[in-house]
């Protein structure tokens, strides 16, 4: 049974929540680790790990990955400008109400 690459990743933490993730979907899964463990590299292909699946399972795995990664989603546009009109000759005599006179105590 050949093992196919369904997925790979720089970060080695997101290679073992894919794997679990196809493991708890039932896919057989294992992981290869290209990187050079004393150096530090995650760049290229000196930093990749790779999970594979077993040749039949390629199409499953990929479509369960695929759906498992959140797409951006779209911000909604905010509405344009609008135009408030206030009639401040309204507002005015609305507020030149007589004031009660004050009382001390």
């Amino acid at each position: 049974m050949p093992w196919k690459v369904c997925h790979a990743t720089a970060f080695e933490p997101e290679a073992h929540l894919v794997k679990g993730f196809l493991e708890h979907q039932g896919i057989p899964c294992l992981l290869e680790s290209l990187r050079f463990a004393m150096d530090p590299v995650r760049t290229g292909s000196l930093g990749t790990i790779r999970i594979l699946v077993p040749e039949e399972w390629v199409p499953v795995a990929a479509k369960l990955i695929s759906h498992r990664t959140p797409r951006p989603q779209r911000q909604p546009q905010p509405p344009g400008p609008r135009v408030i009109t206030v009639d401040f000759q309204r507002r005015r005599r609305a507020t030149a109400t007589p004031r009660r006179p004050r009382i001390d105590s």
